[in-house]
């Protein structure tokens, strides 16, 4: 397949390990598989209502941004005894490498938000990230190389009308 270099997030397969069916999907849009990038990662996450992700973190190089989209959820940032902060849409927080940290949905509604790293994540450094590709052998799948159909285009969460002069 040629490198992409425009991607619909919904014509991405969303991928949720072993046991994590449910609580949440991760779309890995950009990294070296999907465009050829070298030097960032993007992946739109969907937590699931009441879930949260495990707490960990990422070794040097690799920083993290979580960038809302929309939904209600708890960060927490540096472990159990952390920072607590309330984040819901266009909501930007940087996670410096190091950091122990963990997110909790906790509205009604999905939250989803894009996930942002510098590099190819070597063997370890994200660990979704390898459980994806032990799984499937790659990092990035469309829907439609599976024989998925691809859904309709779709609303985005945060549209401009919900900004009310936020801007």
């Amino acid at each position: 397949m040629d490198k992409l270099k425009v991607i619909n997030t919904y014509d991405v397969e969303g991928y949720s390990p072993p046991g994590a069916e449910g609580k949440y999907m991760s779309r890995l849009l950009i990294d070296g598989e999907s465009v050829g990038s070298n030097n960032v990662v993007l992946n739109h996450f969907t937590l699931f209502p009441g879930e949260s992700t495990y707490l960990g973190s990422h070794p040097a190089p690799y920083e993290e941004v979580y960038y809302i989209l929309g939904g209600t959820g708890m960060l927490l940032l540096g472990g159990p005894d952390g920072e607590r902060h309330d984040v819901s849409a266009h909501t930007v927080a940087f996670i410096p490498c190091g950091t122990l940290h963990q997110i909790t949905n906790v509205g009604d509604k999905p939250l989803e938000m894009l996930t942002m790293m510098p590099f190819h994540p070597e063997l370890g450094a994200n660990s979704l990230y390898d459980e994806r590709k032990r799984e499937w052998g790659t990092s990035f799948r469309l829907n439609a190389e599976e024989g998925f159909e691809i859904p309709p285009q779709q609303e985005p969460v945060a549209a401009r009308d919900d900004l009310d002069g936020k801007r």
